[in-house]
């Protein structure tokens, strides 16, 4: 049996917050993903409780996950201004102001202002750009609490440049020029789902599985233990 290989990771910034990022982000239509990522969160985690969304950039996920289960209660952050006033604007649009709490933070510090507080934690496309993975998911992990659910959706690096390309034909091929880079530098600065085994690992982090996604995504989820 052959081992797996991936291309070299190349990593991009920790997050997005010029203009013209944001609003290619947030113009883009991954609704049948988010959408899915909301359903799987359903049925791993069910329709209620206390949850924070990490990297919520223009809020897609509390949206879909608020469209589809009316009892959580989601506090969503992010690090920049930009895409939290476009989150604002949607979940207004959308009713779900209320039900939704946008907090201004630095992910990897969020952890020291509400331990323990959660009953899931999720992420979506967040992974890839964090500078301390082994750090994330050791922080994650203690926001929840006792017998919370983790629920992580990243980008999964291709094989090989071919297959990156092949992805951003698929995908986004009718996307603006600016989507189509920041897309392919994404996949680009993906992690493999062995490498976030060993995140896991390194992390001390028990319970939550890696497994593929989709063509593009992998998805962490489970009940951690640290």
């Amino acid at each position: 049996m052959t081992t797996p290989r991936w291309i070299p990771r190349v990593a991009e910034p920790e997050y997005m917050d010029g203009p013209d990022e944001v609003a290619a982000y947030d113009e883009a239509d991954f609704t049948e993903v988010n959408r899915e990522f909301a359903r799987r969160i359903i049925a791993i985690a069910g329709r209620h409780g206390r949850a924070v969304d990490l990297g919520t950039g223009p809020a897609c996920i509390p949206l879909e996950l608020g469209a589809l289960a009316h009892d959580w209660r989601i506090v969503a952050v992010d690090a920049s201004h930009r895409m939290l006033r476009r989150a604002r604007q949607h979940l207004c649009a959308a009713g779900l102001a209320k039900r939704v709490d946008l907090v201004h933070c630095d992910v990897a510090r969020f952890h020291k202002r509400q331990p323990g507080r959660f009953d899931l934690a999720i992420s979506n496309s967040l992974l890839h750009h964090v500078r301390d993975p082994i750090g994330f998911w050791r922080n994650t992990a203690r926001l929840l609490r006792p017998g919370g659910t983790l629920v992580v959706q990243d980008l999964l690096r291709p094989g090989s440049v071919a297959d990156v390309k092949r992805l951003v034909k698929r995908h986004v091929a009718d996307a603006s020029l600016l989507l189509r880079e920041l897309f392919q530098r994404s996949l680009l600065a993906a992690y493999t789902p062995p490498e976030v085994e060993e995140q896991l690992r390194l992390a001390g982090v028990r319970g939550p599985r890696v497994t593929p996604a989709s063509d593009r995504h992998l998805l962490v989820a489970g009940r951690p233990e640290i």
